[in-house]
C-alpha cells in the first residue's frame, strides 16, 4: 500500500524533453553556424586539430548559399506542378471532342477502334489519356499525327488546339524534371555541409566546456548556442 508521503511512480519517471545542442531546422542551424563562425574568427585561442575557423566559415557560407538556392528552386516547383495540373484538366475536358469527331466520321460501331491512334486507351471503364505524365506526353504526340491522318485538323479542337496543348505540356514536363534534378543536387550538397557543421559545432561545445568549466553556460550563449531559439 502506498503511504500518504509516497510519490506515484509515474510522476517520478516523467522526463522532460531535452533540447538538442544544435538546431534540427536548417534555417536555425544556418543562423547558428554563421554566428559561431563570426565568434570563432575572433577567438583564435579556441582550436580543433582537424579544422580551422576559416574552413568552418567557408562551410557555413556554403550551407547558407545551398540552403537559399534549394528553397528558391524548390519554390518554383509549385508553379510548374500547377501548370501541369491545369493542362491535365484541359486535356481531360477536351478528349470528348476528339471522340465525337471520330464518332461523327466513322460511326458509333467503328469510332472506338481509332482511339489508339490518338494515344487514347481504356482506363478502368472509360477511354482516356494515360495518367502517367511521361506516357501522356508521348500520347499527345500520337494525337497530333492522328488528327492529320484522319483529316480533323480544321476542326475547332483540331490540330492547332492540340498542338498548343502538346507544346506547353512537353515544356512544363521538361521543366519539372529539370527542377526536381536541381533540387536533388542542392539537397545533397546542403546535407553534406550540414553534417560537417554539426560535427564541428558539437566539438566546439565540448572544447568550450573544457576551457570554461565554471562559466561555460554563458560562454556558449555568447557564441550563439541559445537553445530557447531552436
Amino acid at each position: 500500500m502506498m503511504t500518504t508521503d509516497e510519490t506515484p511512480v509515474a510522476a517520478t519517471e516523467t522526463k522532460k524533453r531535452r533540447t538538442a545542442n544544435t538546431p534540427a531546422a536548417d534555417l536555425n542551424l544556418k543562423d547558428l553556424s554563421l554566428s559561431v563562425s563570426a565568434k570563432w574568427a575572433l577567438t583564435p585561442a579556441i582550436t580543433l586539430m582537424w579544422t580551422t575557423p576559416a574552413a568552418f566559415g567557408n562551410t557555413a557560407n556554403l550551407f547558407d548559399t545551398s540552403l537559399g538556392e534549394r528553397i528558391t528552386t524548390g519554390g518554383g516547383r509549385a508553379s510548374v506542378t500547377n501548370d501541369l495540373k491545369s493542362l491535365d484538366t484541359k486535356i481531360n475536358q477536351h478528349t470528348g471532342y476528339l471522340k465525337d469527331y471520330l464518332k461523327e466520321k466513322y460511326g458509333k460501331d467503328n469510332f472506338i477502334s481509332y482511339f489508339p491512334q490518338f494515344g487514347i486507351s481504356m482506363r478502368g471503364k472509360s477511354y482516356s489519356y494515360p495518367p502517367d505524365r511521361n506516357k501522356r506526353s508521348a500520347a499527345l504526340k500520337l494525337t497530333l499525327a492522328a488528327i492529320t491522318a484522319n483529316a480533323l485538323q480544321d476542326r475547332t479542337y483540331g490540330l492547332a488546339f492540340w498542338q498548343d496543348i502538346q507544346t506547353k505540356y512537353e515544356a512544363a514536363l521538361a521543366l519539372s524534371v529539370n527542377t526536381d534534378s536541381s533540387v536533388a543536387g542542392l539537397v545533397s550538397a546542403k546535407n553534406e555541409h550540414r553534417k560537417q557543421i554539426q560535427k564541428t559545432l558539437n566539438a566546439l561545445i565540448h572544447i568550450l566546456k573544457g576551457n570554461y568549466p565554471d562559466t561555460y553556460a554563458g560562454v556558449l550563449r555568447e557564441w550563439g548556442f541559445q537553445k530557447e531559439k531552436y
